[in-house]
């Protein structure tokens, strides 16, 4: 994975600093604020990571990774979120990973690891996309973003995430260019369209009409 920039997950999980006044997500402030495991508990539980925290931290006391929080709004967290998580769920694990992607499960995990991406640049105090296309997740897939998968051999841990990001400027923001997420032994890098190259893996998002089979992603170095 890349660099993982994690100085402000412990900050953002301890309850510290300014919580935000909108959702990230959908950008309303006449909602109540929830904190949110960025990593639900079905997944930790489901790759054992429950004690795993991210393999290269920038941190001496690195949060777990299933500890890692962000703000959404309550109507965010238990609607369309929750059952972005089903649907992740099913495509991911309900059965083998063999044979054709197909479009509607491209649609489901890209989306999920682009929400995913999104409130772990949130939870490190920095934005992956803009406001207005964050706000596309409720209904689908933000116009701006891209989504390469890849393949993972014999991972050392199966779950685990890395941020692409810098300091931007005197502000002290952090502006996060790409995020990669691994889930099992599959690696989701998400960042703004066209800041990518295809070695990351197969583009998944934007849909394209050739087929894409799970068992012929390419293949990523540790």
């Amino acid at each position: 994975m890349n660099t993982v920039t994690t100085e402000n997950i412990e900050h953002v999980a301890s309850g510290e600093g300014t919580r935000p006044r909108s959702c990230v997500l959908c950008l309303r402030t006449d909602r109540p604020m929830t904190r949110e495991h960025v990593f639900a508990h079905w997944l930790v539980r489901q790759v054992h990571g429950g004690r795993l925290v991210p393999s290269r931290p920038s941190s001496t006391a690195p949060t777990r990774i299933g500890r890692v929080i962000a703000n959404v709004c309550a109507e965010c967290n238990a609607g369309w979120m929750s059952g972005l998580e089903v649907s992740f769920r099913s495509a991911m694990f309900a059965r083998p990973r063999v044979g054709a992607i197909h479009p509607q499960d491209r649609v489901i995990v890209s989306r999920w690891f682009t929400k995913t991406a999104v409130l772990l640049a949130e939870a490190n105090g920095g934005a992956l996309i803009g406001a207005a296309h964050r706000a596309q997740l409720v209904r689908g897939m933000p116009d701006d973003v891209e989504v390469f998968l890849a393949r993972r051999r014999r991972p050392r841990q199966q779950l685990d995430f890395a941020l692409d990001a810098m300091a931007d400027g005197d502000r002290g923001a952090l502006r996060v260019r790409s995020v990669a997420i691994l889930v099992d032994d599959l690696v989701g890098q998400v960042a703004a369209r066209g800041t990518l190259a295809s070695r990351h893996g197969t583009r998944l998002w934007p849909l394209r009409s050739h087929t894409i089979r799970w068992e012929t992603l390419p293949v990523r170095a540790p």
